[in-house]
Parts: structure tokens; C-alpha cells; sequence
């Protein structure tokens, strides 16, 4: 898409909001992020180029979001075309190989030295709890991380999983513990990217079967490095 194909969608929606400049350009963030500059009744945006391939309604939907957000400063909100189009199939085929170039510290590889993820996933599927995962990208991180045991990207469904647990010291429950976490958010989709850890989400937590000894041991682990 051209430089010209995202600033009419933003510049007609603009316009309806009392602006009569608006530039808008794609910028290669690593996480799905817009970013804006306003000066009385212009605006400029660097826009995340996950959008790259949308149609011209969705950067108009996107667009007036934005405006709403700016004009109301409300926290990210987006309508439900927007929601929808971001699960929908396309745009993780698209984005999510983009995603994971730009992503360090990533072995993108779910076979370690000692554990193999796809097989720790497999578990808690028996387990019945994680219903699916298979459209998850699952990694090692490349270099431990005592501080940061997993992490994810729930619009890229992107999981990671720090390399320091796969360990022939550390019990293979605790690496199972935190990629149940991760999944969780998975689960919870982008709801989870508002929510992030409430209650709801502790008690779905605390069904790991193990939960108390796994929470003990990235305790330990953390505290080794002092």
C-alpha cells in the first residue's frame, strides 16, 4: 500500500473530527503501536504497518478510532470491525512472520536442550487445560531471563518461554506452569491485552495442579541472581 492509500482514509475521517491536515505514513514498530503528533488543527501519525495490507475501510475504521481516542483521551479502544479484522486469519499469516524477524532474543524453536515445548503443550492439553494452542508460534528465548520466565504477543499469538527453565535442574512442571500462563492469555484473547492479570485470571491460573511449587521455584530462580 502507498504512502497516498493511508493518508486519504485518514485525512477524510480527519476532516469529520475539525482537522484539516492530516498526514499519516507506516512505521515498522515491533509491536502493533500508532503514534501521534498534534498541533491545533493538524495531526500526524507514524502508524504501525501491520495495516499495510488493509482495505481503505478498515484504515478509515482505524482511523476514526484513533480521533475518538484523541478527542475523548480515552485509553486504546477499538471498535469491533477492527477487533474482528485483527483475529481474523489474514492478518496473523501476514503478520506474524513480520513479527518474529523483528523480534531478539528468540530461538524460534520449541526444541530445547532439555524440553521440548510442543511436547509441554501436548501435557496440558491431555490435562484439559489448554483447549487448543495450535495456531500459537511457541519459542525457547535464545538467553535466559531469570526476571522475565515467559511472555506473549496475544494479537500475534506469539509465545516465549525464557531458556533458563529448560533445565535438567529445574523441574519440567515449572516450564509447563508458565507456558500454561502464556496460553492463557492466548485464551483470553484480546480481552487479555486489557485485562492482563485479574482475578478471573488468577483463578483460571491456579488450576495448574501444581501451581504453589512451580510459583516457588521462579521465586528461587529470580532470587539467584542477587
Amino acid at each position: 500500500m502507498s504512502q497516498s492509500d493511508i493518508n486519504q482514509p485518514f485525512l477524510t475521517v480527519g476532516q469529520r473530527f475539525g482537522y484539516s491536515q492530516v498526514d499519516a505514513e507506516f512505521h515498522p514498530y515491533k509491536e502493533f503501536k500508532t503514534t501521534w503528533q498534534r498541533c491545533g488543527s493538524s495531526a500526524e501519525f507514524k502508524v504501525t504497518d501491520y495495516l499495510a495490507n488493509a482495505s481503505p475501510e478498515v484504515l478509515e475504521e482505524f482511523a476514526k478510532c484513533l480521533f475518538i481516542r484523541i478527542q475523548q483521551q480515552r485509553s486504546e479502544v477499538y471498535s469491533e470491525p477492527i477487533l474482528n479484522w485483527l483475529q481474523s486469519p489474514n492478518f496473523i499469516e501476514r503478520n506474524q512472520p513480520i513479527y518474529l524477524r523483528r523480534s531478539r532474543n528468540l530461538l524460534c524453536s520449541p526444541r530445547g536442550v532439555h524440553y521440548d515445548l510442543r511436547e509441554i503443550l501436548e501435557s496440558l492439553r491431555n490435562q484439559g487445560l489448554v483447549k487448543d494452542g495450535n495456531a500459537a508460534f511457541i519459542s525457547w528465548t535464545d538467553k535466559p531471563n531469570r526476571f522475565r520466565m515467559g511472555y506473549c504477543s496475544v494479537l500475534m499469538k506469539v509465545v516465549a518461554i525464557s531458556s533458563i527453565l529448560d533445565s535438567s535442574e529445574i523441574p519440567k512442571y515449572v516450564a509447563e506452569y508458565v507456558l500454561y500462563h502464556e496460553m492463557l492469555h492466548l485464551e483470553k484473547g484480546l480481552d487479555s491485552m486489557r485485562s492482563q492479570h485479574n482475578a478471573e485470571f488468577r483463578r483460571m491460573e491456579r488450576k495448574y495442579p501444581r501451581f504453589r511449587e512451580a510459583e516457588d521455584w521462579l521465586k528461587r530462580i529470580a532470587s539467584e541472581s542477587r
